[in-house]
């Protein structure tokens, strides 16, 4: 299915995913505000077992599953099948496996961990090709690629170089110091990101999740300051201004009304705060509260929560992610906000989850972690503690203390993060950035084939830290 031409000024647009597409709200956000605005939005993800190829996802928003081989193995190709099936068992890993074990490496497999973390990047390497050829079969109308990771960016490159298109770069993450690549050899770091600096710079345009990020970007890449897009939630105004009253998680979980709730929300991937907060929910200073810390999401630490549940039960709880435009009635029913990302790595103290952004607009004050960007936020406007979070004591200890906050004034602090999710972190807000952006796109003429910015560019800033 194609899409159909776009009104004067505006553009075919595709967005390239690296997942199935059900839970991703940046992009999701921003391919209805560049349809709402006129352009035609494709978004191409990963086929998944028990997903629709196609999806119509929002007015003028069509989504596609492609189905593409992720398979580490392919890291080996073309050895052959016996000796590929050998390396994968030295590796410690199945001949299928498309993601590596989430738990930190311990005894014996300390050794196999770089065979694996390699034998992984090779697989991606391998992948882009194919990769590129079915974004191309599946979108050959496309003006403009969107390209939101690291994985997905010599895909889109190519796609475009392919089509005489463009590309953007939404940097919502800045992978080369994020926890995989931020933990392997320098040598290895170094190569990744030079080669990121080099994909990157044939863009038209740039996005970044916070200001830090966009400031680190014009430092190491030479390019122009990106437009800072916050994944904020749309405005919620069910009850404004006052509290939202909402019982979703105790009427899934058959939690007491009487318990105070302590929410983490999001992904269950390592260094997000997952193993923290399971490690503070037997803390006694919320145990005495009768606290129950529940779980709602989805990723590879799941099995690792459910075992907790078993170990604990009625007091540690799991539930299942919910789409984006369900998600505040679930979080509004929550007292705590745990965002308790640790700043071990330099995109973590830099990054601005959009669990934060949700929390606040659903009127919880959030618990996060000291030392990064979401501190300063968090400290800023007031809504919440920071804490440092590889103390689970601590940890417990912060969330206590916002639940025992006498009713009257929790009342006047979840008030208080309504009104500031709503006056200055709203999608509404931060999508004007993205909407000029493309507009501005669709104003220029379409550059010469292997056209690039870095004429534009300092050709020295590339190299500072």
């Amino acid at each position: 299915m194609t899409l159909d031409t776009p009104q004067p000024g505006r553009l075919n647009i595709t967005i390239v995913a690296a997942n199935p597409f059900e839970f991703d709200s940046r992009f999701l956000r921003s391919a209805t505000s560049l349809a709402a605005d006129g352009h035609r939005l494709r978004i191409l993800g990963w086929s998944a077992p028990g997903l629709p190829p196609e999806e119509e996802l929002a007015p003028g928003v069509r989504l596609t599953r492609l189905d593409i081989d992720r398979r580490i193995s392919n890291a080996l190709k073309p050895l052959p099948e016996r000796l590929r099936r050998g390396i994968c068992r030295l590796a410690g890993l199945d001949f299928d496996t498309q993601v590596l074990p989430p738990d930190a490496p311990t005894g014996f497999d300390r050794l196999r961990h770089p065979l694996r973390r390699l034998l992984e990047m090779l697989a991606n390497t391998r992948r882009a090709g194919p990769w590129a050829d079915a974004v191309v079969e599946a979108a050959p109308e496309t003006d403009v690629f969107h390209a939101q990771s690291l994985i997905v960016l010599p895909v889109v490159r190519e796609a475009a170089r392919r089509l005489d298109g463009r590309f953007v770069y939404d940097v919502a993450d800045y992978h080369t110091e994020a926890a995989r690549l931020a933990r392997m050899p320098w040598i290895v770091r170094e190569t990744v990101r030079r080669r990121e600096r080099d994909w990157a710079r044939d863009g038209s345009a740039f996005l970044a999740v916070s200001d830090p990020v966009a400031e680190l970007v014009v430092r190491r890449w030479g390019v122009p300051r990106p437009t800072v897009l916050w994944n904020c939630p749309p405005a919620w105004r069910p009850d404004e201004p006052g509290v939202i009253e909402s019982d979703r998680i105790r009427e899934a979980t058959g939690i007491e009304p009487e318990r105070p709730i302590v929410l983490y929300q999001g992904g269950f991937s390592v260094d997000r705060g997952v193993e923290e907060l399971v490690a503070a929910a037997t803390e006694p200073r919320l145990m005495e509260l009768g606290a129950a810390v529940v779980f709602m999401g989805y990723g590879r630490l799941e099995s690792f929560i459910a075992e907790a549940v078993a170990a604990h039960p009625g007091r540690i709880y799991l539930l299942p992610a919910v789409r984006p435009d369900d998600l505040m009635p679930w979080t509004a029913s929550a007292d705590v906000s745990f965002v308790g990302q640790p700043p071990r790595t330099l995109n973590q103290r830099m990054n601005l989850p959009n669990k934060l952004f949700e929390s606040i607009m659903a009127g919880v004050p959030v618990v996060v972690s000291e030392g990064n960007e979401q501190c300063r936020l968090t400290t800023d406007e007031g809504i919440g503690v920071c804490v440092d979070i590889d103390d689970p004591a601590a940890v417990a200890a912060a969330c206590a203390e916002l639940l025992a906050v006498p009713p009257g004034e929790l009342r006047a602090l979840r008030v208080h993060c309504r009104e500031v999710a709503l006056s200055r972190y709203t999608w509404d807000h931060t999508a004007v950035g993205l909407v000029e952006l493309y507009r501005k796109l669709a104003r220029e003429a379409l550059p010469a084939a292997g056209h690039s910015i870095r004429s534009g560019a300092s050709p020295r800033a590339e190299d500072a830290a």
